[in-house]
């Protein structure tokens, strides 16, 4: 039991490797990436300001903002 242990053992020490070495050099073979140039980007889109709430509302349009009351209390069972 020991011995394939150790077997065991030491085919994942040589796979681990040798995919690490692999992987290093499928990188360092790598096309280096485009290298970013601010220059080349447009510029972008410019918004209309927003409007105010007063431009948008007309005088006889008004808010009645009412606060619902609470009928109940949501109460947990903890301490």
């Amino acid at each position: 039991m020991k011995f394939w242990k150790n077997i065991i053992r030491a085919w994942f020490t040589l796979a681990s490797l040798a995919s690490f070495f692999v992987g290093w050099s499928v990188l360092a073979h790598a096309p280096k990436p485009n290298q970013f140039n601010p220059a080349d980007l447009q510029p972008l889109p410019k918004l209309d300001p927003v409007p105010s709430l007063n431009d948008v509302m007309s005088p006889e349009q008004s808010f009645n903002l009412v606060r619902p009351s609470r009928a109940f209390a949501l109460r947990s069972g903890g301490s």
